[in-house]
């Protein structure tokens, strides 16, 4: 039956589910309207509209803004409005909202077009509580000739987004939270995609985004590496870090390493993750420090289990080339060569083993000698510039110094209240030169020649300076006293002390 066959007017009001039954039941006399079969065509096929769709959507109509809305609206609506709002003036019946929506309602009126509002926080009361809701809407006009400016009502499409905005905006803030730890976090961050060559091979790897700590850690600016292949980045790249970062891709298991990267002189520890297919995280620190200071400790280790070696095998070599007429003698002799290693030992700790400072060395071993001591003044001399002994050269030079000392106080200048030893010494040659040094005694017993047997102190002499520093000894005895001329190439000590020979 069309709207005029009706016998009330109100066929165009068929179906339309709870709302339709409920505008067939209203009392529309009673209101600015009238009777529906009194109302304008463009108000009937907009309501016929309304009651058809499944959208919420929602008219005003005329002076008073009369409200029609359909099931779908009604759901969008708390028990404080619902069913009193259908046939209730506009302005009355949205009070709390109407600074909003009054506004954006007489422009659609005033026939200034339609308008479109996304995302639009509309607070309203519903369920007993006043609450933010965001709607997404749209106003359109609805014509009406019979009215100034052609419009006789506004229709309203909309939907309420409060879950969604809701939604969008913990995402927002997750994201914003996210964003914080990535930017000031410690550790450097790189997400990259692998980038496969024309036989479909893995062959590079493209930086996508990198934080704030990147730069500090790899010394390298974001511009410089972001949308660009690793290869191009940093040329030289090991082929270490497109292989590991493609298996990690490939098969998704995580990987953890340290490796270096040559071209930038660091080292990175790093863990690896696959983010999707084809894509990896690496989250990594810069290590350099930590694997310098242990390569250093390496070699500190190697450098003491090699001079401790070495000084075993003279202490074994004194034990056993020693003379004596009796133990306490013996034990003399022994703690005097031991002692001298010890001393050794000190100044090179003393230096955290850098080596050892060879003036320094000369007063452990001449120290009762260098003070006046209440003899009538020194009994021994040190002249010479500054000398580092590489740590190679240290043991053996005090153990040689140490036999002269031990020789002079037994035999030679030391052994009379008038005799005087002399050291000197010069660097020929820079740091990693030849150390000459001179032992000469003066005011000893008289010396007729080399004595008639080698000893011990020769052949340590010999063995410390000849064997282990690959220098020479050359012994003088003159009338004057014994003097003693040795030569050391320091770079070849050096480079002994590091290769733990000797």
């Amino acid at each position: 039956m069309d709207d005029e066959a009706a016998p009330d007017g109100k066929g165009f009001l068929a179906k339309g589910g709870e709302m339709g039954a409920l505008m067939r039941a209203f009392d529309w006399a009673a209101t600015p309207l009238g009777p529906p079969g009194a109302w304008p065509q463009t108000l009937r096929t907009a309501v016929r509209l309304l009651l058809n769709s499944r959208h919420p959507m929602f008219i005003w109509w005329g002076p008073e803004l009369t409200q029609f809305y359909n099931d779908a609206y009604r759901q969008t609506m708390g028990p404080e409005r619902h069913p009193s709002a259908l046939g209730q003036a506009g302005r009355e019946c949205w009070a709390e909202i109407w600074d909003t929506i009054g506004p954006q309602i007489e422009f659609v009126l005033a026939g200034r077009g339609a308008t479109w509002h996304e995302d639009q926080l509309v607070p309203v009361t519903r369920h007993g509580r006043r609450e933010d809701v965001w709607w997404t809407y749209g106003y359109s006009p609805i014509d009406d000739d019979t009215r100034p400016g052609g419009v006789g009502g506004v229709l309203v499409v909309c939907k309420d987004v409060t879950e969604e905005h809701l939604t969008r905006e913990a995402l927002r803030a997750g994201e914003a939270r996210w964003r914080a730890v990535f930017e000031n976090m410690h550790e450097g961050f790189a997400l990259c995609e692998i980038v496969h060559g024309p036989g479909g091979a893995a062959a590079d790897f493209r930086y996508l985004e990198v934080n704030a700590a990147w730069e500090r850690l790899t010394g390298l600016p974001p511009a410089a590496i972001i949308g660009r292949l690793a290869s191009e980045a940093i040329p030289g790249l090991e082929r270490f870090w497109t292989d590991t970062y493609t298996r990690v891709a490939e098969t998704g298991e995580p990987v953890h390493c340290e490796y270096q990267v040559a071209a930038l002189g660091r080292w990175f520890e790093v863990f690896a993750y696959r983010t999707e297919p084809g894509r990896f995280a690496a989250l990594f620190l810069n290590v350099t420090e930590r694997k310098v200071a242990e390569e250093r400790q390496a070699l500190l280790m190697r450098e003491v289990d090699h001079r401790a070696k070495n000084a075993l095998a003279v202490v074994q070599a004194a034990l056993r080339l020693t003379k004596a007429s009796d133990v306490p003698t013996y034990m003399r002799a022994i703690e005097g060569r031991v002692g001298a290693l010890a001393r050794a030992q000190a100044v090179l700790a003393e230096d955290r083993w850098a080596g050892a400072d060879l003036r320094v060395l000369l007063r452990g071993e001449l120290a009762a000698f260098l003070d006046d001591n209440g003899m009538g003044g020194p009994r021994a001399g040190l002249e010479g510039p500054v000398v580092a002994l590489p740590t190679g050269a240290a043991q053996p030079l005090a153990m040689a110094v140490h036999e002269l000392a031990t020789n002079a106080v037994k035999y030679g200048a030391l052994s009379t209240p008038a005799g005087r030893v002399s050291v000197s010494w010069r660097l020929d040659g820079g740091p990693a030169g030849t150390l000459r040094l001179r032992w000469a005694e003066a005011g000893g017993p008289p010396v007729t020649g080399p004595p008639g047997r080698r000893g011990f102190g020769s052949r340590v002499l010999d063995s410390t300076v000849r064997g282990q520093l690959g220098g020479t000894v050359s012994l003088a005895w003159e009338a004057a006293g014994l003097v003693c001329d040795i030569e050391v190439p320091l770079g070849d000590a050096a480079a002994a002390g590091l290769l733990g020979e000797g």
